[in-house]
């Protein structure tokens, strides 16, 4: 198989070929529009001539037409020729010298010929004619000569050929630039892929500030691998957490296991044994939290996406946690202002991040006696959370209370992994939202914001 053609070259190539159908066509019109001009300058005063000499014929015979020839030949126009002619072609009267060829005997509409004048006959002249009989033996012959035109058509053609010869080499030059430019610039971003791929992630797409497509493919470029970048950093911080957050409730479990072991009363080892389970349960959660995370940030589960009521969806989850917040003295007030527009959205995801927030105001703020589960919407997005009255979340731990496995110091005492609000805002990423926490004066209101033009999950209905 033969080398490919550099992309250099062929960038260069179609850049030439491009100036030069371009400069064909615009060339090619001037040319024409030109040479028709000429052409039909010199046939309309050959024609007007040969008509007004003719009439004057008819009007005053052939005296009257000798001295209109005279006439118009002592003006002293270059280029006019006139003749009377015999029906051999010899003249008789004019500045033509004969013979006269058969072509322009004939040439009762328009023609062009070769003539030769009186003072200059060895010099034949390009001339467009037009002929009139003059009675049954004589010919009246107009004609003008373009010779000057022609020259100056001529100049013309070859000025057209040297602008297109120029046109073909700026367009090559033109298409090399372009095409050394376009390559620096991919490779350049190309290196950066390189060395990327190499492991090194702080490396980034250069932007020249010009704000054209490479400047914007760069700047996507870099957001992908800020992206690539915070996810290699949680990934990091995920295995970190696992390792140490996982250590206690294994090192639990690892005793349970080894009392059961050594107990010789029946009812006693039951016991262990269901603590074993219990222990075996907490570690199997965490593990589901934290691959049900991973999953909905990679957003694998957008192709079970449905239409949801808001509405409904709200009312379900108040009527779950109700008996749950009554035991511990909390009344839960429900704000779903219908109607709400359907959403696309995963519905059990969904309710799972709403019911972590429930959980988490019962555990943590259920001394307020009162919380609120809402759903509203207005033109911008749908608002669905809770809020409490309890201790809330100071504004400096907001981003700690978001992270995988991130405690606070007022939950150090409380059972928990620290998963419950990194599943939330992972839920909410998921369809295009966010999480925010904010002041409920007092308390914590922890909402999933969706816009309703949402690209990735088609936005409301």
């Amino acid at each position: 198989m033969g080398s490919r053609v550099p992309t250099t070259m062929r960038i260069a190539a179609l850049a030439a070929f491009l100036a030069l159908l371009s400069n064909l066509a615009v060339l090619g019109f001037i040319h024409l529009r030109t040479h028709d001009d000429a052409f039909d300058v010199l046939r309309q005063r050959a024609t007007e001539e040969a008509r007004a000499l003719d009439d004057v014929y008819r009007s005053g015979g052939r005296t009257a037409l000798d001295d209109a020839i005279r006439g118009t030949l002592d003006a002293g126009d270059s280029q006019i020729m006139i003749a009377i002619v015999d029906t051999e072609g010899h003249p008789v009267a004019g500045n033509i010298a004969g013979p006269l060829p058969p072509v322009a005997r004939k040439a009762t509409d328009f023609a062009i010929a070769q003539l030769r004048q009186a003072d200059r006959p060895r010099v034949p002249v390009e001339a467009g004619i037009v002929v009139r009989p003059l009675g049954a033996h004589y010919i009246l012959v107009s004609a003008r000569s373009f010779g000057e035109r022609l020259a100056f058509q001529r100049l013309l053609e070859h000025s057209l050929l040297l602008a297109l010869f120029m046109s073909l080499l700026f367009g090559a030059i033109c298409g090399l630039v372009t095409a050394r430019y376009v390559g620096r610039r991919v490779r350049a971003i190309a290196d950066v892929v390189d060395e990327v791929g190499e492991g090194d992630l702080a490396r980034r797409a250069p932007i020249g500030g010009s704000g054209d497509a490479f400047d914007a493919l760069s700047a996507r470029i870099n957001r992908m691998l800020d992206r690539i970048g915070l996810l290699m950093g949680e990934l990091r911080l995920l295995t970190d957490s696992l390792a140490h957050d996982l250590r206690s409730p294994v090192g639990r479990l690892r005793a349970r296991v080894e009392r059961a072991l050594m107990l010789t009363d029946e009812v006693q080892r039951d016991a262990a044994l269901g603590g074993v389970l219990a222990e075996a349960d907490g570690l199997t959660r965490i593990l589901t939290t934290v691959l049900e995370i991973g999953r909905t940030e990679a957003m694998a589960s957008r192709r079970q996406f449905a239409w949801v009521d808001p509405t409904e969806l709200v009312c379900e989850l108040a009527e779950m946690y109700e008996p749950l917040a009554e035991e511990k003295g909390v009344t839960i007030e429900l704000d779903a202002k219908a109607p709400l527009f359907p959403l696309m959205a995963h519905r059990q995801l969904l309710a799972q991040a709403l019911s972590n927030m429930l959980d988490n105001a019962l555990t943590y703020a259920g001394s307020g006696g009162r919380m609120t589960l809402f759903a509203r919407q207005d033109e911008e997005a749908l608002r669905l959370g809770v809020g409490d009255r309890g201790p809330g979340i100071a504004e400096a731990d907001r981003a700690e209370a978001r992270r995988r496995f991130g405690r606070l110091d007022s939950s150090r005492s409380t059972p928990g992994a620290g998963l419950g609000l990194a599943l939330v805002d992972a839920v909410a990423h998921l369809h295009d939202g966010w999480l925010d926490l904010a002041d409920n004066e007092p308390g914590l209101c922890a909402v999933i914001v969706l816009p309703r033009k949402a690209k990735g999950r088609g936005g409301t209905a």
